[in-house]
């Protein structure tokens, strides 16, 4: 059986390919850019026990330490990680740095959760 020249198919042409990694660039550039914004108008919020301690502005580094837990918190460069807790998994502490609406850090043992939202005169939630 013989194959013919129309029964035979090309993966992708060249320019599916080069259409096919620009997008490619697109998304990932717009992830980057999203991922990685500093402060822009967005706070951390750190509750203990249900009740706001916190309302720290990711624009600006500081460490925060609250009286009455033993741990810390540090801002810094738009992003917000637990630094130190003396909890006895740490899971708070490897959870890193957050910065998006999305995330969030919890400590069970201490009954501390700390989330990022956006301030009253931020109503844009992605921009493309």
């Amino acid at each position: 059986m013989k194959i013919q020249d129309t029964d035979r198919r090309k993966i992708a042409s060249p320019r599916e390919i080069i259409f096919s990694a620009a997008v490619i660039a697109l998304l990932f550039t717009v992830w980057v850019v999203l991922a990685h914004a500093g402060g822009n108008g967005r706070t951390a919020v750190i509750t203990a026990d249900g009740a706001v301690i916190a309302r720290l502005p990711l624009d600006k580094d500081t460490v925060y330490r609250p009286d009455g837990i033993d741990m810390e918190f540090t801002v810094k460069n738009g992003e917000i990680s637990v630094t130190h807790s003396d909890c006895p998994d740490g899971v708070c502490v490897k959870t890193g740095a957050i910065s998006g609406g999305f995330e969030s850090i919890v400590c069970l043992p201490n009954k501390v959760a700390v989330k990022i939202e956006k301030n009253d005169t931020d109503n844009i939630d992605v921009v493309i």
